[in-house]
């Protein structure tokens, strides 16, 4: 893999951030990956992800899901398109050939193995090191 992104923050501004540059990644020939871990692991199983209190408001939220679909980027909730929803970025990041791995470590000490929607992918520890080694560039904190 060229470029290894890892995202610990379940705040929608780094889960955005971190999708598309990846997708960019992708889009200009480089293969990425993202592993989620921690904090951004288990909202993404539990479908609750968080705004940074100074992108919380209402109309910044509008904003946002406005200039997104300008952006074409898949942020608009099913139920409300001035809304946001991370499932359908993340299906657009997994389409464009970005994969994204559950970290094993965070899986197993929360439980979630059993429960990793199906755009993610386990990850053995032993994978999971040998990807850091081999990748070109490794972005992120553990």
């Amino acid at each position: 893999m060229d470029m290894i992104f890892f995202c610990r923050d379940a705040f929608y501004d780094s889960l955005i951030n971190t999708l598309t540059v990846a997708m960019s990644a992708q889009k200009a020939g480089k293969t990425a990956g993202i592993v989620f871990t921690g904090d951004a692991l288990n909202c993404l199983c539990t479908g609750v992800i968080r705004w940074p209190e100074s992108l919380s408001g209402m109309e910044t939220r509008k904003t946002i899901s406005k200039e997104a679909k300008d952006l074409e980027l898949s942020i608009a909730s099913s139920r409300d398109p001035r809304e946001i929803d991370i499932t359908p970025l993340l299906r657009q990041a997994s389409e464009s050939g970005v994969v994204l791995y559950a970290c094993p470590t965070w899986s197993r000490l929360l439980r979630l193995t059993d429960k990793l929607p199906e755009w993610l992918s386990e990850m053995k520890m032993e994978t999971l090191v040998e990807e850091i080694i081999s990748s070109d560039k490794v972005i992120g904190a553990l």
